[in-house]
């Protein structure tokens, strides 16, 4: 019985995630969620009591990543611009094997309206520049990129750019690799700052 409820949970949030893609954040009901899922709504109110916990589940299940992303950076021990680069290709080969997940990080604005998903987002968010962050001021340290870089605004231009990739291969329907144009667009940024 708690494993049956444990897998119906897990498919909602899949279904979810599959609406919001077709549909959109604006335009997604907890009605379309229980027909993708094949289930009345009120079995998805038996898993969930409010459209805000089936979103802060499909939130969660976007971020169930983002530790083991960072442990593994921290285990391999690599060097700062190894880590940045493993960071964003993590995230890319994660959007590249299941692109419908891609929808959440193009909703996060309108995700910030509710008060509980707000709080949410922005913790997931500031994890992950924090990381960025002080991976930079280490390589600056190590005096491996440039001492006037302000560590800011690098992750600002990384996780801008990366972000952008990821809206324009939604909008191409996935037809080029995110994995390159990612690795690429880090690569890029990274020996522009450089240490000579």
């Amino acid at each position: 019985m708690q494993k049956s409820l444990i897998k119906r949970h897990e498919s909602i949030i899949a279904s979810t995630i599959q609406t919001m893609n077709a549909v959109g954040l604006q335009n997604l009901s907890t009605k379309m969620i229980a027909n993708q899922e094949g289930v009345s709504e009120g079995t998805l109110f038996r898993h969930f009591k409010t459209k805000t916990d089936i979103m802060l589940a499909v939130v969660d299940h976007f971020s169930q990543y983002d530790d083991a992303i960072i442990e593994t950076c921290r285990k391999k021990k690599l060097s700062p611009l190894e880590a940045i680069r493993y960071f964003y290709n993590a995230y890319a080969e994660y959007y590249q094997n299941y692109p419908e997940i891609t929808v959440v990080v193009q909703a996060y604005d309108s995700l910030m309206c509710d008060a509980e998903l707000s709080e949410k987002v922005s913790s997931i968010i500031y994890k992950r520049s924090d990381f960025i962050i002080k991976t930079i001021k280490e390589a600056i340290d190590l005096r491996i990129v440039r001492p006037n870089l302000d560590p800011e605004v690098l992750e600002n231009i990384l996780t801008g750019g990366s972000k952008e990739i990821c809206l324009k291969w939604r909008m191409a329907r996935y037809s080029f690799s995110i994995k390159e144009k990612s690795a690429e667009m880090v690569e890029m940024l990274l020996s522009g700052f450089m240490e000579n």
